[in-house]
């Protein structure tokens, strides 16, 4: 298969799609239960992105409820975007909260307080694709590389995937963040550096 960003993100976008209802419950299931075998003591303030209805990205709605009821003190963030959808704002997530569909559809809060980037201690981030490196494919915009610029070098930056890494992503960008780990269904990878040898776990 081709490696680069654009034929992974097209690819798959597809297999993304083409997963039917009860394989994609099945797949959120175990991611689920692969996020909560992910050390989260210490951990006060989680960023987490909100899932296109409609794009089969992962459930994080599940993974908030189960963080709150794992870790009651634990601080829940999510992002507004601006007017003009070029920057992202972090805000204090109240589960409880009504939420509205921007121009991309994406989930935001009516109302939140922002908060600072670099009170994050950790951020649940969006791809379609990543690779043994820790490097991630999104939807090709930038916005998350640049958020992650804002926040602190020792946040995690952990990714969620429905799917197992590709080899290597094969045209990076000097200004490409990599993931410091990803959750798949199948495992949790932890990722040391873009050229050394990384672990996984699972079950």
């Amino acid at each position: 298969m081709d490696q680069t960003k654009h034929a992974l993100r097209q690819a798959y976008r597809e297999k993304r799609i083409r997963l039917s209802a009860d394989e994609l419950n099945r797949l959120n299931e175990s991611l689920l239960e692969q996020v909560k075998q992910f050390d989260m003591v210490g951990i006060r303030t989680i960023h987490l992105f909100l899932p296109i209805k409609g794009n089969h990205e992962p459930d994080t709605f599940a993974i908030a409820d189960w963080l709150l009821e794992r870790y009651p003190g634990i601080r829940l963030a999510t992002t507004q975007h601006g007017k003009d959808m070029q920057a992202m704002t972090p805000v204090i997530w109240d589960r409880r909260a009504p939420l509205k569909e921007n121009r991309w559809k994406i989930p935001e809060p009516e109302q939140g307080v922002s908060i600072p980037a670099d009170t994050i201690d950790a951020l649940f981030i969006p791809l379609l694709a990543f690779d043994k490196n820790g490097n991630r494919v999104g939807y090709g915009k930038g916005f998350y590389d640049r958020f992650l610029d804002t926040c602190r070098p020792d946040a995690l930056r952990i990714g969620l995937s429905l799917f197992d890494p590709v080899d290597a992503i094969s045209d990076l960008h000097t200004h490409d963040i990599p993931l410091s780990h990803c959750i798949t269904p199948t495992g949790r990878w932890a990722f040391s550096g873009p050229d050394t040898a990384n672990t996984v776990s699972g079950t």
